[in-house]
């Protein structure tokens, strides 16, 4: 059901106690729908113009009016700009300081507050968050809630599954999907909190239950700048659930990362409970070191705190033990009895380009991951490592108009825990591969590796390289089943291309 048919506001009361003024036009004329994209504006739209990362709002006014647009609402400080609107008698005409601030505060009313009519997880932190989201949806599950998720991979509710343009959606977005999943009978939301969506206040108006910091390592400084920007636009997840109006909350932060730690320090600003887990630190829910095993085909864990128990899950990797560990707090706080949790992690049979085995039938394996941080790609390797494979083959690049700055501490931790690197192309966009490469290569000082720019001719020399024991890491990509090279998105799957010549190789 198009939810546009049912929702329907004066102008007054959609924006009235939010931070916008009427600056011209009829208060009570009818608004059925909002956009902040012109295109898509009809008659008895309300057109917000929010200044974007790649473009401004602003400009496609002009189309927003010709399209019928019965309100306007833009910066402030830019009416000045758009005299010509006080012309038009038949468009009402709104301002506010911040529009990205007053669409999310209209969006939320407009669809009808819906994280107020679920339970709201938020997973926040640069590694770990898809695989934590996977671990809730199947623990979550099995204890009889019905769940939706948003994040990198897709939005998925019941049999609909909706394919992932950003991470966290636009706030106008973010409401309208999760409108329509509470609708469908969604009683628990589940979502990724990346950085961009916090730093751009698509988050702001909903009412989080729970939220969970997974770790802070080094990424999107092509955007953020600086690191302690990186680390401040991650802690406004924690402000926003001191906002949120639901009775009972808690965040869940990981005690053995150094801002995890400096987040707990700071427990006295928050009016919730701050809980922590960990393996290494003193935890509120506490992995016992000596009980992690890890083999190709899952991790088996015991936890000491709060309760006494084992664990076992088909995902490999000591950093899967920290994700399970969020997800397991998150679950007793929402009263999951413990044995709901240990099945629900047991029956989550793989996350999609997150430790993606491939096992050939000649003895080796495959490991396709979405690691694209230097910190990310050391633990994957690491893991990999504590397999005792004979050898680790490692082929990645790093994405074009990007952070530039992990290029080569991407480059030095693959040779330092690999025993053979491929460097080779990701999404280069507008970048010249070769440049990227080199970037890469600066932060490598032995001659252990080789420069294979086609991405599917790296990823074919590994597999033939392979002997009986050896694991290839594919990184970078993951999930993604596009290569973007310039502008243009083609088709591409590590995964596809994997088996493609694993088959080859053995003569199928």
């Amino acid at each position: 059901m198009d939810i546009r048919t049912y929702n329907s506001f004066d102008l007054y009361t959609l924006l009235n106690d939010t931070d916008v003024t009427i600056v011209k036009g009829d208060e009570d004329i009818r608004i059925s729908a909002i956009e902040y994209d012109s295109r898509k504006v009809e008659k008895e739209g309300l057109f917000i113009a929010i200044e974007g990362m790649e473009t401004d709002g602003h400009k496609f006014i002009r189309d927003a009016v010709e399209n019928k647009a019965s309100c306007i609402l833009l910066q402030e400080n830019r009416l000045d700009e758009f005299g010509f609107l006080l012309e038009h008698n038949d468009i009402a005409v709104a301002t506010a300081k911040d529009t990205r601030r007053a669409l999310s505060q209209i969006s939320a009313r407009f669809y009808g507050e819906p994280s107020l009519q679920a339970v709201v997880i938020g997973v926040t932190g640069t590694n770990g968050k898809t695989t934590t989201t996977y671990m809730l949806e199947s623990i979550l599950s099995r204890a009889g809630f019905t769940c939706g998720v948003l994040g990198t991979i897709n939005y998925r509710w019941k049999d609909k599954v909706i394919n992932a343009s950003h991470t966290t959606p636009e706030s106008k977005d973010l409401q309208e999907i999760m409108s329509t999943m509470v609708l469908d009978g969604v009683d628990c939301i589940i979502m990724e909190v990346s950085s961009h969506a916090l730093s751009l206040l698509r988050v702001d108006d909903i009412h989080f239950d729970c939220a969970i910091f997974t770790n802070l390592t080094r990424d999107h400084l092509d955007y953020h700048i600086t690191f302690n920007d990186y680390f401040m636009a991650k802690v406004r997840l924690f402000e926003i659930l001191n906002k949120s109006l639901k009775q009972k909350k808690a965040a869940f932060i990981n005690a053995d990362d150094n801002y995890g730690r400096q987040i707990l320090n700071w427990r006295q600003r928050y009016g919730y409970p701050l809980l922590s887990f960990g393996i290494s630190n003193t935890a509120d829910y506490h992995c016992l070191e000596p009980s992690i095993q890890i083999s190709i085909r899952g991790t088996q864990f015991a936890t000491d705190m709060p309760f006494a128990k084992q664990f076992t899950m088909k995902l490999a990797g000591r950093f899967n033990v920290y994700n399970a560990l969020g997800a397991i707090g998150v679950a007793d706080f929402l009263n999951v009895p413990v044995g709901r949790i240990v099945t629900g992690l047991s029956l989550l049979s793989s996350v999609p380009g997150r430790f993606d085995t491939i096992l050939s039938p000649e003895g080796y394996a495959v490991v396709v991951d979405y690691a694209h941080t230097n910190d990310a790609l050391e633990k994957l390797l690491l893991s990999v490592r504590s397999l005792k494979p004979q050898r680790i083959i490692t082929v990645f690049g790093c994405g074009g108009n990007r952070d530039k700055t992990k290029r080569p501490l991407m480059g030095k931790v693959s040779e330092e825990n690999s025993d053979w690197v491929i460097v080779t192309s990701d999404n280069p966009r507008k970048e010249n591969p070769e440049a990227i490469i080199r970037d890469i290569t600066a932060g490598m000082k032995t001659n252990r590796y080789q420069v294979i720019v086609n991405r599917e001719e790296a990823i074919k020399q590994a597999i033939f390289m392979a002997q009986k024991d050896d694991v290839i890491v594919i990184a970078g990509k993951g999930h993604e089943d596009y290569q973007i090279i310039g502008t243009k998105k083609y088709h591409f799957d590590d995964r596809e291309v994997a088996r493609k010549y694993i088959n080859e190789r053995i003569g199928r």
